[in-house]
This record gives structure tokens, C-alpha cells and sequence, in this order.
């Protein structure tokens, strides 16, 4: 009786177990955080083999994102016509994460925008890092969800929202996600904004940003800290620009690998 053969594991086969590796983990708890926003923020999820896709039907491209699960086999593979059935005609600006290398997209239409970091820190305890007049606030509410909202729109910046109606960035449905948002104070004001997703093993430290008065007073790194105490018994991981990554360093993240991230509208 003949037997078959099963494929030798790579840690990215459409069967390999999320929790074989932290790699995996991380990139279901971005898909699964991509379809919670956009399903809640009125637009819509899918998923092919291979790629996690979310649309939450504004014109910021963060929430308008494909997740790669696997590498891409070439310029010909079938995952990226799925993205431009996905997108087709929409018009709206997106993202394509990818934890591997990738073929030049340009042909297809997508820009290289970039390589940030995949930082990566293992439980234990930490520091207390509030610096002086530091204070955090869970979101639980549309209001001060619209003050998180203006200050994402105004730490980033995100110049061509300035003027955009409130919930157009977060819309009031993420307050019943699995997605937590947090105000940092300094002396009583709201000056910072972050958020995470506790799902498959990680905790996602999924958006930050700090107006630039109040860089540099400890909000930032009262605001990881408060993140990674959500889940403390399990790994917190993060993918950052080069000018958070020394930050995440200071604080025991370790540099893991560079992603890849293209755009296109």
C-alpha cells in the first residue's frame, strides 16, 4: 500500500499549528487585529491561502491591510491577484505586510515604503517607568475614544485626517473588539495614545503615538509597560520604525528581523 508523502514543515504550511513558532503567532494575532478593525469599523475581512485581508473602507492605509502568512513565491503568485481582486476598483490607499524578504512589487503597483523592525520582548518582570505627573487611562467609552482618535491623528501625524469627522479613524465599534485603547496623561493632559491585542500566545503592541511636547517624559514607556502587563505571562512583540526601536531596546525588546511593507492606492 503506497504512502503519502506529507510535506516537510517550514513553520508557514497552510496546516502548520499557530502556535508552532512565534512568528506565526504574531502574524495570526495581526490578521485576526486587521478583521476585528475593519468588520467593527463597517468595512469588511477576508482570507485566501496565504494572506489575512482587512478593509475598513476609509483612507487610512494602516487598517487597510493584507498579512502575509506565508513568503511569496514570485511576481506570479496567486496571492497577489487575490489582493487586486480584494481591492480592485476601490481605490482606497492599503498595505501588504510581510515578516519575509519579497519580489519587487513595483510592476504590480505597489511602493516599497519601508523594512521595520519585528522587536520582540520574552515575559518577566519589569521596572515601573512612570515619570513624574505620568498617568494612564483605559478607553471605555466613544468620547474619550474620539480624544485617543485626535491624538493618533495629531502624534503620528496624520496630516490629511486633520479635519476628517471623529470615528473616522477609530471608529466607535472597536470598543467592542478584543483591541484595547490607552490615553497617556502628563500633568493631567492627554498627550499619548496606544493600543494592543492579546490573541495566539503574543501580546501586540499594535499602535503608539506621543505629541511631541511630551516626548521624552516617560508616557511612552508607561504605556508599554501597561501593555505587556495585560498578558505579563506571555511574549510582547511589536513592529517599529527605527525611531521607537532604541526605545524598545532600553527595554529588553530584542531586534528580531526586518518586515517588509508596500503600499499602493
Amino acid at each position: 500500500m503506497a504512502t503519502v508523502e506529507r510535506a516537510l514543515e517550514t513553520g508557514w504550511l497552510d496546516s502548520t499549528p499557530v502556535e508552532d513558532n512565534l512568528l506565526r503567532r504574531f502574524l495570526r494575532n495581526q490578521a485576526d487585529l486587521g478583521a476585528a478593525v475593519a468588520v467593527a469599523s463597517g468595512g469588511r475581512a477576508a482570507e485566501v491561502a496565504g494572506v489575512a485581508l482587512a478593509d475598513a473602507g476609509g483612507t487610512l492605509s494602516f487598517v487597510n491591510q493584507a498579512t502575509m502568512q506565508r513568503p511569496l513565491t514570485g511576481l506570479g503568485d496567486p496571492t497577489l491577484d487575490a489582493l487586486d481582486d480584494f481591492w480592485g476598483g476601490e481605490g482606497r490607499p492599503h498595505l501588504l505586510l510581510s515578516v519575509w524578504p519579497t519580489p519587487d512589487l513595483a510592476a504590480r503597483g505597489w511602493r516599497l515604503d519601508g523594512h521595520p523592525m519585528l522587536v520582540v520582548r520574552a515575559p518577566g518582570p519589569h521596572p515601573e517607568a512612570a515619570g513624574p505627573g505620568v498617568g494612564l487611562e483605559l478607553v471605555a467609552d466613544p468620547g474619550r475614544l474620539a480624544v485617543a482618535e485626535s491624538l493618533a491623528i495629531e502624534g503620528y501625524p496624520i496630516p490629511h485626517l486633520a479635519t476628517a469627522p471623529a470615528g473616522s479613524v477609530l471608529a466607535p465599534g472597536v470598543l467592542s473588539t478584543t483591541v484595547r485603547y490607552r490615553i497617556g496623561h502628563v500633568d493631567g493632559a492627554p498627550v499619548a495614545v496606544a493600543a494592543d491585542h492579546v490573541a495566539h500566545g503574543v501580546v501586540n503592541l499594535c499602535l503608539a503615538a506621543t505629541l511631541p511636547a511630551a516626548r521624552r517624559r516617560g508616557v511612552w514607556a508607561s504605556l508599554v509597560w501597561a501593555r505587556v502587563d495585560d498578558a505579563p505571562q506571555l511574549p510582547a512583540v511589536a513592529f517599529t520604525s527605527d525611531l521607537s526601536r532604541p526605545g524598545f531596546v532600553r527595554m529588553g525588546f530584542l531586534p528580531v528581523l526586518r518586515c517588509t511593507l508596500w503600499s499602493r492606492s
